[in-house]
């Protein structure tokens, strides 16, 4: 934080020496107040590669950077890690705590998750309060070699409007169609039991299904589990070939009597960039031909005449053409227009022909909240603005009025040509199998001395693991798409190169993406969030002690107890709430927490608060183009075989022992649930607490009510729950252990009004669990066993020991995908990194990829060759 302080202390040194008006003392006062007082956190995670088996743990390292000026920074001592399916159901979460400053883990992808592209968040607790849109997001993609057994192709027809034809194919691993075969299967979500409907292939291993655009999954199973047991999920891409315009002014506005720059971007329905030409007209005269330049962005120059209407009509690449409106023209408003030429920002004020100055009218010019100009606007002037001054990233120049009015706003990024470069040397030019690589990272002879960091490195097969130029990473992260509400596509390509194309593109994204994660008109009026999450500095345990009348308990005497030897005492305050802070447990602790009242009496409830999650949404692409890219991708690197205990196991298509599946029901409601988790499912999770494994269904959430009291939700409609059939409170469900369940169902809002009525109306979960288990008697509700998320103890990565005979000489072949993954590398300003690992069996070419922040800020990433032949 000191860095940061300076840093503000410079900026505000250089305003000193002027008289500022009150608003622009206010305006200064309350920008500093925001990046002092309220943490700006940004999170950035480096996994050791993007294509993963079922089976496999994800390694992963998490920068965490003040938001401002992406120092390195340890706000939050926690990071939480979710990987989620296209369900936004979370597959696994982990929470990571700081060790030496440093964020890493892992996750084990489940054995039987199915096939397909998984996306990965990580977030602090406190950034949940700017959004999910300010997540770190990252695609992953998992293979699972039994889903090798059936690969699904899908093609669609048209039939109507928003109908359409799925035809399914079902065939092996070689192609070969499975023929003649029942399969059952559910088009969307399943309302009741006739929502699963039979088909059967023909010789071609086809089969038909009736979808609209509403529906998001095709839900396959072979029927009765014959020739084997199989279900899948297809996710239906975007079909619609409908498509939107919208034009960005620049500054905001059409101000009549101007020539101004109008920027567009188009988009498909499915919120993702398409191509589009088209022509601008005044009234009913073109003036204007334009064509989307760069990922489905373009831009123009339009005569702005008072009084006429502008619109456009656009055509795409699939032939369909619209009409779209520009905004409307203004007489009476205020813009900004910029150009640049070297290192000099130009901006200029403009107005409409009948605008009227402001009494105070100001620009203001930051960088990620730190003012770095401002001026008093006297009329149409111009202004300039050194970008060497300015920090790398996205800057905002805005217009507004001593009120807190914005008038007009442009976005711009400022990005170096030039940054210190990590060097990565190694022993020899190439190796063989199983050879010692000795490796030295340093930074480059000019930076030697003068920087020092902390990094993370992976070492992964490129015959294994596809390597994209264009992807996210931490660069282009930390500096643009972490700023960004929306979806950029290939952030990496504007960092690849230098050209003139690139910096015009560049802008095109500036102007065509809001940033708002700086409000300025609400900072100018002295209005801030209200934080609903705390910034997590340790861990704490709350709750709440009632008296036997329900009312609040004060000076209730609490004793907390834990698997591990813990024993803290506590005591409520006026409102009956406990807090137990200065803890350290890690995720397989449990708790016990016993309430008794001031006078030692046990007639008190207690409960313990939960941590609250926002609800997960996966938002990456799901284009045709984008399937047909997935589909592709799979086919060409799909496998075979798995590794269980070190042994290569091969999954054959012939089946020689079959016995018929039968699936269990364990309530009257299972066969209707519109979603379900069985016992097998639930296996998987055997080690998270109840709370978890129920928000493994789609959309489950655990969260407060109205009224504070725990609930399930389902995408923010609180769920009626029912335990072997029966109502039970959240403190019984709290009590059932993971191995007492056999299975969790769940009722959609339908279903629930016509079991339950109203209680059922937002839908209904119905938790089964082993006859035996019968619910605690609660004539001592004073007494608690429960469980809370805590901090993952961090695997270290096998590598394997080839320096040793016995090891060397074994036969089993190594084709490990990631051979090296190191989540610390420290380089200091006299003392480079040094590693050793050996190769692995595969020959061919190798990635070494190292990102990583020196500890000024200076985000570095350096990808090289390794060589094995």
């Amino acid at each position: 934080m000191k860095k940061i302080i300076i840093l503000l202390g410079i900026i505000l040194l250089g305003y000193a020496f002027n008289e500022f008006s009150p608003f622009e003392k206010k305006l200064i006062t309350n920008f500093t107040a925001r990046i002092r007082e309220l943490q700006q956190e940004k999170v950035y995670l480096h996994t050791d590669k993007s294509v993963y088996t079922v089976g496999d743990k994800l390694w992963f390292r998490a920068y965490q950077v003040h938001a401002a000026a992406t120092f390195p920074m340890v706000f939050s001592h926690y990071i939480y890690v979710d990987l989620i399916d296209r369900r936004d159901s979370v597959i696994q979460r982990v929470k990571v705590v700081g060790r030496d400053s440093c964020f890493f883990g892992q996750i084990e992808i489940p054995k039987d998750l199915q096939q397909g592209d998984y996306s990965l968040r990580a977030f602090t607790y406190y950034m949940q309060n700017v959004g999910e849109d300010y997540f770190f997001k990252k695609k992953i993609r998992v293979i699972n070699p039994k889903d090798s057994r059936v690969w699904t192709d899908v093609t669609y027809t048209k039939n109507r409007e928003n109908n359409y034809t799925a035809t399914i194919r079902l065939s092996d691993g070689q192609g070969e169609p499975y023929s003649q075969t029942s399969v059952t299967y559910i088009a969307g979500v399943k309302k009741d039991q006739y929502s699963v409907k039979p088909a059967r292939t023909d010789k071609d291993g086809k089969f038909e299904v009736k979808i609209d655009t509403t529906m998001k999954t095709i839900e396959v199973e072979f029927r009765d589990g014959q020739p084997f047991p199989f279900k899948r999920y297809i996710y239906i891409p975007s079909q619609l070939k409908d498509f939107d315009v919208q034009f960005f002014p620049e500054g905001g506005n059409l101000l009549s009597g101007n020539f101004q720059q109008v920027a567009f971007k188009a988009i498909g329905a499915d919120g993702r960039a398409v191509e589009a030409t088209g022509e601008v007209y005044q009234d009913s005269v073109v003036i204007a031909t334009v064509r989307t330049q760069h990922d489905g962005m373009g831009k123009f120059r339009l005569p702005v005449n008072p009084g006429k209407k502008f619109y456009a009509v656009m055509k795409t690449e699939d032939g369909v053409e619209k009409r779209f409106e520009l905004p409307d023209v203004s007489e009476t408003g205020w813009g900004l227009s910029i150009s640049r030429k070297d290192s000099i920002l130009s901006y200029r004020v403009i107005k409409g022909g009948n605008a009227t100055l402001p009494e105070e009218l100001y620009t203001v010019i930051h960088c990620r909240g730190i003012v770095v100009g401002m001026n008093r606007v006297n009329g149409l002037q111009r202004g300039s603005v050194n970008l060497n001054i300015l920090p790398e990233g996205i800057s905002h120049i805005v217009l507004l009025d001593a009120v807190g009015n914005v008038y007009s706003q442009r976005l711009f990024f400022v990005k170096r040509n030039q940054r210190p470069e990590l060097k990565i040397t190694t022993n020899k030019p190439t190796y063989v199998a199983r050879e010692l690589v000795e490796m030295e990272i340093d930074f480059e002879e000019a930076y030697k001395g003068l920087l020092d960091g902390s990094f993370s490195i992976s070492v992964t097969d490129d015959q294994k693991v596809v390597q994209d130029s264009l992807e996210d990473n931490i660069l282009s992260n930390l500096l643009l798409t972490s700023d960004l509400k929306g979806y950029i596509d290939n952030p990496a390509y504007y960092f690849n190169d230098t050209t003139l194309e690139v910096e015009n593109n560049l802008d095109l994204v500036m102007m065509t993406h809001g940033w708002t994660r700086f409000d300025v008109s609400k900072l100018a009026k002295g209005k801030f969030d209200n934080l609903k999450y705390p910034l997590e500095v340790g861990q704490v345990i709350s709750g709440k002690v009632n008296n036997f009348w329900g009312k609040k308990s004060k000076g209730a005497n609490i004793i907390l107890l834990s698997n591990y030897g813990l024993y803290r005492m506590a005591e409520t305050d006026e409102k009956g709430n406990f807090l137990i802070d200065g803890l350290v447990f890690h995720d397989s602790t449990s708790f016990l927490v016993q309430a008794v009242n001031a006078k030692g009496r046990r007639g008190v409830t207690v409960s313990v608060d939960q941590d609250e999650f926002l609800s997960p949404h996966y938002t990456l692409p799901n284009t045709l183009e984008a399937k047909k890219k997935e589909d592709d991708f799979y086919k060409k690197f799909g496998q075979d075989y798995y590794y269980e205990n070190g042994e290569k196991v091969y999954v054959l298509d012939e089946v020689l022992v079959s016995r018929k599946k039968q699936k269990k029901s364990y309530s009257f409601y299972d066969n209707l649930a519109h979603y379900q988790l069985d016992s097998a499912r639930i296996a998987e999770y055997s080690m998270m607490p109840i709370e978890l494994i129920i928000q493994q269904l789609p959309g489950v959430t655990f969260e407060k009510d109205d009224e504070g009291n725990d609930c399930f939700k389902h995408f923010g409609r609180t769920l009626y729950v029912l335990v072997n059939d029966f109502e039970e409170s959240m403190d019984q469900i709290r009590l059932i252990p993971s191995g007492a369940l056999r299975n969790i169902s769940m009722l959609d809002q339908m279903q629930g009004k016509i079991f339950f009525g109203d209680r059922g109306a937002n839908g209904v979960l119905i938790i089964s669990v082993e006859p035996g288990w019968t619910p605690k008697d609660l004539g001592r509700p004073n007494v608690l066993p429960f469980k809370i998320m805590g901090y993952q103890i961090p695997d270290e990565f096998y590598v394997p020991k080839y320096e040793i005979d016995s090891v060397r000489r074994d036969n089993r072949y190594d084709e490990r995908s990631t051979i090296y993954w190191e989540p610390v590398v420290k380089i200091s300003k006299d003392t480079p990194a040094k590693l050793s690992f050996y190769t692995a069996d595969t020959y061919g070419k190798y990635s070494v990829i190292v990102e990583g922040i020196t500890s000024k800020g200076v985000i570095c990433r350096k990808r090289i060759p390794l060589i094995l032949k």
